[in-house]
């Protein structure tokens, strides 16, 4: 994403929204504008929540800390149960690194830890470790026992928070994208690639003569309620989980954000998530917003 569609972008996001995220897929602190486009944050009354998964947080803590538009840090320390113990253990102490100095300096900063692989018997090993990190650092007792659909978030100290889920598979891209995107994708994962932006906080198609009883499933969304996505090219989707544009709403670059927001097809995507109806093939095949109907 370049400089002025960045400027663009929050231009737009701060007609409608309060908070806004640098990420839609891709590690946003990758990015070469990572401080300027903070920079250019800070000019608006926007605030944001970063989501990371900490692998370079000891490189960008201090430009992090020194944003006063920062609000929440949210880091994906679910994503070390991958990795050789060894290197996650490090890129952990990097984490809780950050973590004591923002309770220190910036004791208003929300941060997540997240685990986000709740059930998944493979990863237990790693957030047991993660868990008894956590406590030693900070004099915290949280086991994963705690843990259920509707008590997700435990705090440890001050305003730094676990907040443990299941896991979830990004919805997969439809075959008629999926050639196109499949250089770029790779690069995002492997690079960071552009960090996408998603507004929130505002605080399917259905093809013609198709019965919508035929065409939908059961199921709702907080897409277009509480956040909305725009991609590193400029295109608006529904969801922030839509990094491959499958449900494109319009172009931030042709028109406003509250036209695109009020657009047939973003009315009846939103209509049918009110009706408990998921329109959408994407939607249909998002396993994201099974947790909306727990």
């Amino acid at each position: 994403m370049s400089s002025e569609l960045f400027e663009r972008c929050i231009a737009e996001a701060a007609t409608v929204a309060e908070n806004v995220y640098f990420h839609v897929l891709g590690e946003p602190t990758l990015h070469p504008g990572f401080g300027l486009f903070l920079k250019k944050l800070e000019a608006t009354p926007l605030k944001l929540n970063l989501t990371t998964n900490g692998t370079t947080i000891a490189r960008v803590s201090e430009r992090i800390l020194e944003c006063p538009a920062m609000r929440q840090v949210n880091f994906s320390t679910h994503a070390y149960a991958e990795l050789p113990r060894k290197t996650a253990l490090a890129h952990l102490q990097d984490v809780l690194d950050f973590c004591k100095m923002a309770n220190a300096v910036r004791p208003d900063l929300y941060i997540n830890l997240r685990l986000w692989n709740v059930g998944d018997a493979a990863s237990r090993s790693w957030n047991e470790t993660m868990l008894a990190n956590v406590g030693e650092a900070f004099g915290s007792n949280i086991e994963l026992g705690h843990f259920c659909s509707r008590h997700k978030s435990f705090n440890v100290t001050g305003r730094i928070y676990l907040h443990q889920d299941s896991r979830f598979e990004w919805p997969a891209a439809s075959s008629s994208t999926e050639r196109s995107l499949a250089t770029s994708s790779s690069t995002e994962r492997r690079e960071g690639g552009d960090p996408s932006i998603t507004s929130s906080n505002y605080s399917v198609w259905i093809p013609s003569g198709q019965s919508p009883s035929r065409m939908t499933a059961a199921g709702t969304c907080r897409a277009l309620d509480t956040h909305v996505a725009i991609l590193h090219d400029g295109r608006v989707v529904a969801c922030c989980l839509d990094h491959s544009g499958q449900i494109s709403l319009g172009q931030i670059q042709e028109q406003s954000l509250a036209e695109i927001l009020d657009s047939p097809t973003a009315t009846n995507l939103r209509e049918g998530f009110e009706k408990h109806e998921l329109r959408h093939p994407f939607c249909q095949s998002c396993s994201f917003c099974k947790r909306f109907g727990k």
